[in-house]
């Protein structure tokens, strides 16, 4: 006869799941600076862009129209190498992820709900710009744009979060993962053409440019929300954020530590 207790011991995994999404959810939303940076700031962002570039054309495109994906981008990145780094480091340093290393919980089970966490949150700020732009400014896509785009950014939160892994891994403080940080972030808001079109730079900086992930995955997004179409250069974009994703993800598994140094 089957032990009824059975059904429940192959639940536990589960709920140990579920019980740290919803505690690294609530301590994202409790962070004055998550809160400001993700929610306040790109729809800052946007209004500024609006009334200092509203009646600029790109490529064919108002400002407007063009530069909403790129604050999509931006806020991924944001997320990615500023607030998951930093939330990263700081469980690190008040010592959570030495108690959550000796809990039943496996570590699979810890990073797979930080990722779904960092993944919903991404997603769910990604849908407050674009109806924040929609309602606000007139900002449209197609169906179709809209469904081609969803894959690629979460090729984006994936490639914004294991960079920021990547920093908080290799930095012994926060005060440095920071500086680190927002120094990537800074760089990329301005020569990764997500804000400022390439063509305004130049050419050794467009060059540049090109390399960065930033502006691999801000094109990915970008063109199936303009066009409904991957565009030209899908492959080599999805490339060159698959090298970078890897590549960060390798190094952020290869010195991650359950504890600061001494």
């Amino acid at each position: 006869m089957a032990d009824p207790n059975d059904t429940n011991d192959t639940n536990i995994p589960m709920k140990r799941f579920f019980i740290l999404c919803k505690s690294l959810a609530l301590a994202y939303v409790r962070e004055p600076m998550v809160v400001f940076w993700n929610l306040i700031f790109p729809v800052f962002l946007l209004v500024i862009y609006r009334f200092v570039f509203g009646n600029t054309n790109v490529g064919g495109d108002n400002f407007i129209q063009w530069v909403v994906p790129g604050v999509v981008v931006l806020n991924v990145l944001s997320f990615g190498m500023l607030g998951s780094s930093a939330f990263m480091l700081q469980m690190r340093e008040a010592g959570v992820l030495r108690r959550l290393q000796a809990t039943p919980a496996p570590t699979s089970a810890l990073f797979g709900a930080f990722m779904s966490v960092n993944v919903l949150m991404c997603l769910a700020q990604t849908a407050l710009v674009i109806v924040f732009a929609a309602a606000a400014f007139g900002w449209a896509t197609s169906l179709k744009g809209l469904l081609l785009s969803a894959p690629m950014i979460l090729i984006a939160v994936i490639v914004a979060v294991a960079v920021g892994q990547c920093i908080s891994s290799l930095s012994p403080r926060l005060s440095i993962a920071m500086a680190v940080g927002q120094l990537l972030y800074f760089v990329q808001l301005f020569v990764a053409g997500l804000v400022i079109p390439m063509d305004m730079m130049p050419d050794w900086l467009q060059k540049a440019g090109r390399l960065l992930p930033a502006y691999a995955i801000g094109e990915l997004v970008r063109a199936p929300l303009l066009s409904g179409e991957l565009g030209a250069e899908a492959m080599r974009n999805l490339a060159l954020a698959a090298g970078y994703g890897l590549a960060a993800g390798f190094i952020a598994t290869r010195f991650f530590r359950w504890q600061s140094r001494a």
